[in-house]
């Protein structure tokens, strides 16, 4: 064989080698993707079922009852708002920690962690407060 066609066929199984990893990373891609999409899904879902039974179905989103403020004027803790960018299931953990601690009733939770939801976590609610009423 000659060093020309030595080479060819060189380049020819590095180019064979390099489609199989980007081929590769597509499909890790993909996967990822996928289970990004998924984990968004159940965030959605979590926040509709957490929302329907604390608020006992009932809409609180206008305004918040006028016997709340008080009690949260003297929060032992409050809540940072959540805009959909961090781990909810650590938002999460940590916003019942907050409400435990303050002692809030399930509709008290439901009034302020609705009032947490910013940006992409407060479109998602609104979304599926959308699909409820329709």
């Amino acid at each position: 064989m000659t060093r020309l066609a030595e080479q060819k066929q060189a380049v020819s199984l590095a180019l064979e080698n390099q489609d199989q990893r980007i081929s590769a990373i597509e499909t890790s891609q993909k996967h990822v993707e996928e289970q990004l999409q998924q984990v968004k899904d159940q965030v959605k879902e979590i926040v509709r079922e957490e929302l329907l039974e604390l608020s006992g179905g009932e809409r609180c989103l206008t305004a918040v009852p006028p016997a709340f403020p008080d009690r949260h004027s003297s929060a032992v803790a409050k809540p940072h708002p959540y805009n959909g960018k961090t781990s909810w299931d650590i938002y999460y953990m940590r916003f019942e920690n907050i409400a435990r601690m303050n002692n809030w009733s399930n509709e008290e939770k439901a009034c302020v962690l609705i009032s947490m939801l910013r940006d992409s976590a407060a479109a998602i609610l609104e979304k599926s407060l959308l699909i409820r009423s329709t």
